[in-house]
């Protein structure tokens, strides 16, 4: 009986209270069409598709800026990562190219601007090369693997490359390379593996010092008819050890003979000479005395 009733009651009046609802449900949509339309600008990476492995663009900036409008509620919870920016180089032949940038957006949102508008760059042939790796540590020496990278990139920027360099500040034990052109300024684009050296061994700073050398006599039975050995060699080593050193005494593989052999020079322990240093003689038997 109470359902009944409470059946009727709705029915009463229903034209009314349909009206009402249907009145109600068109403010509700009119509110949202005057919600506040906002603007909101973005710095985005530009992607780049549409490009096979063989060819790298030169030239195309690591941002740009766009500019989009729409209600308050999406703009102010729009994620950045929503915002696609990217130039799309399909069909585009290698050399000189001026294409637009496209942005892609969330449902809502609208494009009002991108900075820059169109990119022009140059599209070329990829290349790969060898480059020899440098690792500084100021006020120490170092010793670090690997001594050689592989770069690969566009083939003007490959060109450029002449060496990979770390600076090692605070002891650390990885470090990242950056690659350098021929005057020490850095070349973005490439890509360098590995990217990072490995310091192994951080020591003193080394310095060098030229000295006089001095070829230590032959044993008694032999004598020594011709010589040509370097008036200096030039040693390296801790800068403490190489201050007392007034010259290198070098001794020789002795033999009868006309002959060049490597000196072996009496150098103290951390200290070393620059390259071999070889000198020519001319070894005959002694005249012994009775």
């Amino acid at each position: 009986m109470k359902l009944l009733e409470l059946f009727r009651r709705l029915l009463h009046n229903w034209p009314i209270k349909l009206a009402a609802l249907l009145t109600a449900t068109i403010l509700w949509y009119q509110l949202r069409e005057v919600e506040p339309v906002v603007e909101r600008s973005l710095q985005r990476p530009l992607e780049v598709v549409g490009v096979d492995a063989e060819r790298r663009p030169v030239g195309l900036p690591k941002q740009v800026l766009v500019r989009l409008r729409g209600t308050s509620r999406i703009i102010n919870n729009l994620h950045p990562n929503a915002v696609v920016a990217f130039v799309d180089l399909s069909g585009v032949e290698a050399g000189q190219f001026t294409v637009p940038v496209q942005v892609r957006v969330p449902s809502g949102v609208s494009v009002v601007e991108v900075v820059p508008a169109e990119i022009s760059a140059i599209l070329e042939k990829q290349a790969a090369a060898v480059l020899p790796v440098d690792v500084y540590t100021p006020g120490s020496a170092v010793d670090y693997a690997p001594k050689s990278v592989d770069v690969t990139g566009a083939a003007g920027l490959v060109a450029k490359a002449k060496v990979a360099v770390g600076i090692n500040i605070g002891s650390r034990e990885k470090v990242s390379l950056v690659v350098l052109d021929e005057n020490g300024l850095p070349i973005e684009g490439l890509k360098v593996k590995p990217p990072q050296a490995t310091v192994k061994v951080i020591g003193p700073l080394l310095t060098k010092k030229e000295v006089k050398l001095v070829l230590a006599p032959p044993p008694d039975d032999l004598r020594l008819a011709g010589i040509q050995i370097p008036e200096k060699v030039v040693l390296v080593g801790p800068a403490d050890k190489l201050a007392g050193i007034k010259r290198v005494v070098a001794d020789a593989d002795w033999r009868v003979g006309e002959y060049q052999t490597a000196l072996k020079l009496k150098l103290p322990q951390g200290v070393q000479a620059v390259g071999a240093v070889l000198a020519k003689l001319k070894v005959e038997p002694a005249v012994l005395l009775r």
